[in-house]
Order: structure tokens, then C-alpha cells, then sequence
């Protein structure tokens, strides 16, 4: 009798899971989703939006940001050229949401006032994601500079 009840539990358990399990390999994914949206080369940043939930917030710069405000921040810095390089992703997961932490270095050709700038950056980051229907979006990203440098470029 108790095994019948328990295979029961798991069978109606398992049929209410109409979404796959989430991955590692889609929490990166994610990560990188959100970068491509926001590179320099991407003229479309309106892709953004499909990234992240409406409640989005990124806490960078010692402030909390909304994704409208973050969306302008990115576009403030006149980047003429943007490069990351994303590594020791640690992911946790569950059904419903996933957390990642990672290391990025960025490079960055930017135009100033004085003419342009190479900025490179180290951050310590992490994002929360949850699932929107069949869709990981994230909800809460945090960014850490850890390191920079900026020269002048000729």
C-alpha cells in the first residue's frame, strides 16, 4: 500500500512539471543573452526587455536601477567598441529560478570629450533568474567592479 501511494505522489508530481527542468547551460545562456542585448554592436536593444522581467533591478554603481534607467546608463557612454570576457560561472538551481555568480572583464573603446578612452573593468557578478511561463528571464542582477583602468587612446 505505501509503495502505491508513494508512486502515486511521483506520478502526479512529475505530470504537474509542464516545463522542462532548468539547466546550467540555459543560466549562462541567460548571461549571455543579456550581454548580447546590450553590446555596442546590437542596435537593437530593445532585446533587452525579452531578457529580463518587468520588475527588473540591477544594483551597480552603489545604486538600485529600474531596467528603463539601466537600458539609458548603458546607452550614456558613447562605447564605440565593447568586449567581455565571462568565466567561473557557479550555478544553483531549482525548478522555478536559478542563481549565478561569475567573474567579467571588460574592455572598452569609448568617446569622451577629450577624445577616446580605453576603459577595462573587472566586476564580480550575479544574477537571479525565474521562470516567465517556458521562458528564464532575469530578475535581479548585481555588479561589482572590482578593477579598472582607463588610458587615453591616440
Amino acid at each position: 500500500m505505501k509503495k502505491t501511494i508513494l508512486l502515486l505522489f511521483f506520478a502526479l508530481t512529475l505530470g504537474c512539471n509542464k516545463y522542462p527542468p532548468i539547466t546550467e547551460e540555459m543560466v549562462i545562456e541567460k548571461v549571455y543573452d543579456l550581454f548580447r542585448a546590450i553590446e555596442s554592436e546590437n542596435e537593437d536593444r530593445s532585446k533587452f526587455f525579452d531578457v529580463v522581467t518587468d520588475d527588473f533591478l540591477i544594483y551597480e554603481i552603489g545604486q538600485e536601477i529600474n531596467k528603463d534607467d539601466f537600458l539609458e546608463f548603458v546607452e550614456s557612454f558613447n562605447v564605440i567598441e565593447d568586449d567581455w570576457e565571462l568565466s567561473d560561472f557557479k550555478v544553483s538551481l531549482d525548478y522555478n529560478s536559478a542563481h549565478v555568480y561569475f567573474k567579467n572583464k571588460g574592455r572598452f573603446v569609448v568617446d569622451t570629450p577629450d577624445g577616446k578612452a580605453l576603459l577595462n573593468y573587472s566586476w564580480l557578478e550575479s544574477a537571479y533568474m525565474v521562470r516567465d511561463g517556458d521562458v528564464l528571464k532575469i530578475k535581479f542582477y548585481f555588479s561589482d567592479a572590482v578593477e579598472q583602468t582607463s588610458e587615453p587612446i591616440e
